[in-house]
């Protein structure tokens, strides 16, 4: 007694390692272009980090006479940002917390601070493209090579 149909075909093993190589063929080229466009990203969300930070930042300062707070971690502290992982650079390769964050906070600035001095920017090593995100006083976000 027969169950299957006559002529019907499936694929054979060698026909599916011919597929599978050719995908791998295919894929292989492509990885360093996945990693140059996760770096990017990582340097979007980074950069998105820096401007809510300073968001709030200045709606703290707005309430507290022009100063910023005296540590990035009264932003939390005192609920301007409700979540620490704005505090986190995606790029770095340790998570940044709130005593040890991934960003050097500049204290003592105020609103009417130079409009062009670093209020908060990424550490030194955080993006292996050889920059940083910077905040600067004025709100403005800006890539700077070294």
């Amino acid at each position: 007694m027969r169950t299957g149909k006559i002529g019907q075909k499936g694929f054979t093993i060698g026909e599916l390692l011919i597929v599978i190589a050719i995908v791998l063929l295919i894929s292989v080229p492509m990885v360093p272009f996945i990693k140059q466009s996760r770096a990017k990203l990582d340097k979007v969300i980074c950069a998105n980090n820096l401007r809510e930070t300073g968001l709030a930042l200045y709606i703290y300062a707005r309430e507290h006479n022009g100063q910023f707070p005296p540590a990035i971690k009264t932003l939390y502290d005192e609920k301007y940002i409700s979540d620490a992982k704005l505090l986190d650079c995606p790029a770095a390769n340790t998570a940044g917390t709130l005593e040890n964050p991934e960003y050097v906070y500049t204290p003592g600035l105020t609103i009417k601070s130079p409009s062009l001095e670093p209020l908060l920017q990424d550490k030194t090593k955080n993006h292996p493209q050889g920059g940083k995100n910077v905040l600067y006083v004025n709100g403005n976000v800006v890539w700077v090579t070294e």
